[in-house]
Order: C-alpha cells, then sequence, then structure tokens
C-alpha cells in the first residue's frame, strides 16, 4: 500500500507499525538533550530489540517491554492461562537475548476483566514458574520484581524486563555490505503450530502436530546463545518475532544496505515438513512468525567461528546440552535500505505469497 502524503489524515493502518515507530522515534530523539541523547551515553534507544542504557563506565543494562492482548496476540479458547504466562515471559527474555545479554528481572502489568478467574491467574503465574525454572539450563536466570493490575475489558499482559551486558552485544545497525545472514535453530514451527490450533488440529494425537503446538505455545528464547554469538565476534543481530522476510528488511534497513534471502536453505523442523509439505513449510519459514530464533549479520569468516562455538558452547554450561546450530540463509547487499529479493535454488527471483506480521496491516488474531 502506498503511503499517503495529507498527514493530517494519516491513520496508522496506511502508515504500518514500523513507518509510525520511525516517526514518533523521530520525535522522541529530536526532544532530548545532551547528555541523555543515546549517542552521548553510550546507549541505544528505540529501533532495536531492546534499550541500552549506560548508567556508569563499564555497566550495561538492556531494557525491554511488549504487550499480549486477547483477541490480538491470543485467544483463550487455544491458549491456556499457563502457556499464556511463559510466552509472555519468553518473547520479552528473546528481545534480551537479541541484545546479547542476560535477563536479570521481570515487571509485570495485567489488565483484567473483572469476572476473571483467580484460579486462572494462579495458572498464569504457574506459567510464569515453569518458564523460569525450565530456562535455568538456558541462561535464564530470572525473577519477578513487581508489577500493576488493572482493569480492562480484555485480557492484557505487559511485560517488562531488565537484562545485563557485558561487551558490546548486538545491534541492528551493525551490518556491512558482503555480511553472511544466519539464524540460529529451525524456522516456521510456531506459525505451523497456530495453523494447527486454528484448524482444530490439536487433539488428533499425532505427534508432529504436538511438537508444533509446543513450538507456538512455548517458545525457547537463545539466551546463551546470543551471548555464544556475541563472543565469537558477531556485533549485528535481532530475535526473529515477526516473520524472516520482515525481521530481514528490518535489520538490512537499521543497516542502511538490502538484503537477499535463499529460499531454499531456510532450516525447517521435520515435524513441519511432514505435516504441510515442502512448498507450505518453506513459506512458513520465511513469512511465519513467533520463532524466536536469532538472526545475526555477519562476515563469513565471523560466522564460521560463530557455528563452531555454538557447537562447543555446551561445555562451558554443565546441563546445557548442545545450543541451536546456526544456518546461513542469505547476505546483505548494497541497494536501497530494507528492500529484500528472495531467490530460490536455481537464483530466480521468488514473489512470497504475504509478508511477515504487522501489528496495523496485518488482518487476523494470534492463539
Amino acid at each position: 500500500m502506498a503511503e499517503r502524503t495529507d498527514d493530517a489524515d494519516l491513520t496508522v493502518a496506511e502508515l504500518g507499525e514500523f513507518g509510525l515507530i520511525d516517526r514518533l522515534a523521530r520525535i522522541a530523539h529530536g526532544a532530548q538533550r545532551d547528555p541523555l541523547r543515546p549517542e552521548a551515553a553510550g546507549a541505544i534507544g528505540i529501533g532495536d530489540d531492546a534499550a541500552l542504557w549506560t548508567p556508569r563506565r563499564g555497566y550495561h543494562e538492556v531494557l525491554t517491554t511488549d504487550a499480549l492482548i486477547e483477541g490480538v496476540h491470543f485467544r483463550h479458547t487455544t491458549t491456556s492461562w499457563r502457556d499464556l504466562g511463559w510466552k509472555a515471559l519468553a518473547e520479552n527474555v528473546s528481545d534480551i537475548a537479541a541484545m546479547g545479554a542476560r535477563p536479570k528481572l521481570a515487571f509485570v502489568t495485567l489488565g483484567l476483566r473483572p469476572d476473571t478467574r483467580v484460579a486462572d491467574l494462579e495458572n498464569l503465574y504457574r506459567g510464569f514458574v515453569d518458564f523460569m525454572q525450565e530456562g535455568l539450563d538456558g541462561g535464564i536466570d530470572l525473577r519477578i520484581g513487581g508489577g500493576d493490575t488493572v482493569s480492562s475489558p480484555v485480557t492484557m499482559l505487559s511485560v517488562t524486563v531488565v537484562g545485563a551486558l557485558r561487551g558490546d552485544g548486538l545491534r541492528r545497525a551493525a551490518g556491512t555490505d558482503g555480511d553472511l545472514l544466519a539464524v540460529t535453530g529451525a524456522l516456521g514451527g510456531s506459525a505451523g503450530g497456530l495453523a494447527v490450533l486454528e484448524a482444530g488440529e490439536a487433539s488428533l494425537g499425532n505427534p508432529d502436530v504436538e511438537i508444533l503446538v509446543d513450538m507456538h505455545r512455548r517458545p525457547v528464547p537463545r539466551v546463551l546463545e546470543g551471548l555464544s554469538l556475541a563472543a565469537a565476534g558477531v556485533r549485528c543481530g535481532m530475535d526473529l518475532s515477526d516473520g524472516l522476510l520482515g525481521d530481514v528488511g528490518k535489520l538490512a534497513y537499521a543497516s542502511g544496505l538490502s538484503a537477499v534471502v535463499d529460499i531454499h536453505t531456510l532450516p525447517i523442523p521435520p515435524a513441519l515438513w511432514r505435516h504441510v509439505g515442502g512448498e507450505a513449510a518453506r513459506m512458513m519459514a520465511l513469512a511465519g512468525g513467533e520463532d524466536y530464533e536469532l538472526l545475526v549479520a555477519a562476515p563469513a569468516g565471523i560466522v564460521e567461528r560463530a557455528s563452531e562455538r555454538l557447537g562447543e558452547y555446551h561445555l562451558e554450561w554443565p546441563g546445557s546440552g548442545y545450543l541451536a546450530p546456526l544456518t546461513v540463509v542469505g547476505r546483505l547487499v548494497a541497494g536501497t535500505p530494507g528492500q529484500v529479493t528472495v531467490l530460490d535454488e536455481h537464483g530466480q527471483p521468488v514473489a512470497p505469497p504475504r509478508r511477515s506480521w504487522d501489528h496495523f496491516r496485518s488482518g487476523g488474531t494470534g492463539s
């Protein structure tokens, strides 16, 4: 959709989520004065997965916030309160992981209908505890430090997570021409799980279906992977929340470059291949959201070093097992900032059937 030029009546649906963020960031940054300007304080502000603040030399705090709204991001009919608790923390911790940082504290604001059952809220918090306990082996040492509760016409969760960072970490704007694009883990599983839930197939007893639903409902943020990538020299990265196609565009735009994605190289969960077939699986991997894997850009030598380190890093974290592998899926190139070209195995352009998720331009609801 072409953007309108008469700003007085421009709507957020016409501008889109990321155009809106860009405009509001310009206003916020324009109102700041030294020493609070991000570049003066050694901070990263609006536009990355999380904000980086340097209150004193050698000490970095990372902060992120995100919201889940009933009817937009989830439905109570397909998402249990316990799974909702897990996912609300997981998606915020993923933003911390995307900066190469460690999560430390979470703050939870709940918007609740007055008729919400207390037992449901107890299950929500049991989901928080599930995530925090099972995440310990994955480098997630997180505590809930407080929050707020308010009355709301629908269920709403707003979670803020504070993390700690050593060194420079990862950021979207650090990509350079010729960098390889690589992702951790596998893509498309969450989109496959959502499709299963929407089709009413979750109770069929199919093992592949159960795997996909679990990938959608209980994603695992790549905290140790983010730390390992940063230690290997990777400087450019973000998490995959809105789909590879759109998120590659965001990273490329922040770095002032274009990007090429080779669709035949995308790592896809075997359960997704078996359940939906090759072409549909590729499109879910390309444009499906909520995988919460990491997307990075780096020179070939650093990508190779990072891949080796991911295979060895478990030795430094007894009990953590092997970390998610790294797969090269494309490259950054000179060109129009944010433009993404998708190629097939013959090097021919592919026209994806849809773009990745945009809160104001995308239709439908999550699970």
